[in-house]
């Protein structure tokens, strides 16, 4: 705990500082790097290092986060697309019986998405108007979560959420991360003046908790499966990044949808009933 509490306050203050005063550049820079680190991570879950497959997945996964940077929404459909066919290409190349080769290419292809598609909302989301604020939000309902649910668990946590999946999740310790993200959603939207109602706020703050809760009992089914602790050691405390990053990674869409959403001209009903 100690050491998680250690890189927290270490990397927090800087992060909300880029966050809020620095340019939206640089915070891509640090998104293109993470990603990187996210897929590499994700990639030696399962295989070993191969410069011939995984430095083109990497490029590729930069190349798609710098098109939807640059404002080029449209073309991101079709380099996934095409970094779908090159996979299955490739696998003629690496082809044995036995080796199951939509397996691989299901891997391997859903890293790039799930490393790298999240990332590049976030940097939609640092594009809009406060969008610094925003992301501090988001930010504040996963640390809150995580934070709520590890203290309350800890003290009162008996009964096994998923023992399972992660042995050390209980029900206590999701009451109490669900209940600390709604309230931080609606301290972060008063706090920062965002335009939403205090409803919003509290709702956001609980459909977030909820996401990440989730992304971060599905990391743990995959670290299960692949019969790993940690993703890695990069950081001190939490593991690989993957593993300090999965509730964000979950969160970042939803949240991204609803901005839209909410800042189109199209209401619930249109989307369902047309309008």
């Amino acid at each position: 705990m100690l050491a998680r509490t250690l890189s927290a306050v270490a990397l927090a203050p800087l992060l909300i500082w880029l966050l809020l005063a620095g340019s939206r550049f640089v915070l891509f820079l640090l998104l293109l790097a993470a990603g990187a680190l996210l897929l590499w991570e994700w990639l030696r879950l399962k295989e070993p290092f191969s410069p011939l497959i995984h430095l083109p997945l990497l490029l590729a996964q930069s190349m798609m986060m710098y098109t939807g940077f640059r404002g080029y929404p449209g073309w991101i459909g079709l380099e996934l697309v095409l970094i779908l066919l090159a996979l299955f290409a490739w696998s003629l190349v690496e082809y044995r019986p036995g080796t199951g080769v939509s397996a691989r290419v299901g891997f391997r292809y859903l890293g790039v998405v799930y490393c790298g598609v999240p990332l590049m909302l976030l940097d939609g989301i640092r594009a809009m108007h406060h969008g610094g604020a925003l992301i501090c939000l988001l930010l504040f309902v996963v640390w809150a979560t995580d934070t709520g649910a590890y203290l309350v668990g800890r003290k009162w946590g008996r009964s096994r959420i998923a023992p399972s999946i992660s042995p050390n999740k209980t029900w206590a310790g999701f009451w109490g991360g669900t209940v600390m993200g709604s309230l931080l959603g609606l301290v972060s939207v008063l706090g920062f003046g965002l335009p939403f109602s205090w409803i919003e706020g509290l709702a956001l703050g609980l459909v977030l908790s909820l996401s990440g809760q989730v992304g971060d009992l599905v990391e743990s089914v995959l670290k299960r499966e692949c019969g790993v602790k940690d993703t890695g050691q990069l950081i001190p405390g939490h593991g690989g990044l993957l593993d300090r990053l999965d509730s964000l990674l979950f969160v970042a869409p939803i949240f991204y949808a609803f901005l839209r959403l909410r800042g189109s001209d199209l209401s619930l009903g249109a989307w369902f009933f047309g309008g």
